[in-house]
Order: C-alpha cells, then sequence, then structure tokens
C-alpha cells in the first residue's frame, strides 16, 4: 500500500484580466474528486490529494510525490463567489474568480471539474 505524505505546497500563478482572477497550480495525480476549493473572504484555500500508486514499476528517476497537499492565497483584490470556476486539466488546477464584489467573512465551496477526454479524436 502506498504510504501517505504531505507534499509541500504547490507553486501558484495569479494573474489578472480585465474582469476577473485566475489561479493555476500544477497538481499532478489529483483528479477533480479529491481537490477541495474554497473561497473564505479575499483567500482562496486548495487541498488536494495525488494518487499516483505506481509500486511495481521498476523507476529510473521518480520525483512525484503521492500524498496530500495544502495551499493558502491571499487574493490582491475582492471577488465575487457567484461565477467562481474551478477546472483540473491535464494536472493544472485552475481557478477562475470574478473580481469584484464584498469582502465575506463565509466560505464558499467551489466544485472542481474535468473535462471529459475524448479517445479516438484527431489532434
Amino acid at each position: 500500500m502506498t504510504k501517505q505524505t504531505a507534499i509541500e505546497a504547490p507553486p501558484v500563478n495569479v494573474y489578472e484580466s480585465p474582469d476577473q482572477l485566475t489561479v493555476a497550480i500544477p497538481i499532478p495525480g489529483a483528479h477533480h474528486d479529491t481537490v477541495s476549493v474554497t473561497m473564505d473572504g479575499r483567500r482562496l484555500i486548495v487541498e488536494a490529494e495525488a494518487r499516483y500508486p505506481q509500486e511495481q514499476q521498476h523507476y529510473l528517476q521518480h520525483e512525484w510525490s503521492v500524498g496530500t497537499s495544502h495551499r493558502e492565497i491571499d487574493l490582491p483584490k475582492p471577488v465575487r463567489g457567484a461565477g467562481a470556476k474551478a477546472t483540473l486539466t491535464h494536472g493544472i488546477l485552475t481557478v477562475s474568480l470574478p473580481i469584484g464584489g464584498e469582502d465575506r467573512s463565509g466560505r464558499i465551496q467551489v466544485p472542481v471539474t474535468e473535462p471529459q477526454v475524448h479517445q479516438g479524436q484527431p489532434h
């Protein structure tokens, strides 16, 4: 059985367009059902569990870790919970947050989706 460990807080990119903040976090080995995204006022909280148990592999190099990670990001501007979206695509979590609104003390859970993979489709 794979030993679950705490993984270092993943790196974060935060960028702005005229009407939204976008937060991007690499989380290799995570799936939409193992990632939690919560807004708490101007703080974004991301918790994830990376599962990639390949114990039977004969690794020549092994740098990905499995386990849990936690990251809290203080957002530079107030954002609205309504319209917030979180998508996990190819191991990158992207959270889109509409700019504006009031800082609220209540927590808002942002559902994480994962696009369907279309097998057999030409690229």
